[in-house]
């Protein structure tokens, strides 16, 4: 009788690294999307049909008007989020959010999606 030896725990690390490498992108712009819709939907219209609606009449600039940047890139969507913004001017105000890293990770992986989403194909 042959005996099959088990996979070694070098060959399971392997497997499991590379199924996490694959699928954070997706659930963290998901988690991207949600946290942007509780925090940032309250200035911004994150999606189409939000509920609730922003509460800035008229809202800051839409996500999808965001996304729709040639500019906005990861590294400077990221330095914005992680710095003061009340240099916009006046009429642009935004208040420094506070983001932890890991909360601008998800908003950027989020965008990023949308981004690619939106890429003429």
């Amino acid at each position: 009788m042959k005996t099959i030896a088990p996979p070694s725990l070098a060959l399971i690390l392997l497997t499991l690294g590379r199924a996490l490498a694959e699928e954070p992108h997706k659930d963290l712009a998901a988690a991207g999307h949600e946290f942007a819709l509780q925090v940032c939907g309250n200035c911004h219209l994150v999606e189409a049909g939000q509920k609730p609606a922003p509460l800035l009449k008229p809202p800051a600039p839409s996500f999808s008007t965001m996304v729709a940047r040639r500019d906005l890139d990861e590294a400077w969507l990221r330095a914005f989020l992680s710095k003061p913004h009340g240099d916009l001017g006046r009429a642009q105000t935004m208040p420094n959010p506070q983001l932890l890293d890991f909360q601008i990770d998800k908003i950027v992986a989020y965008i990023q999606r949308l981004k690619r989403e939106k890429k003429p194909r």
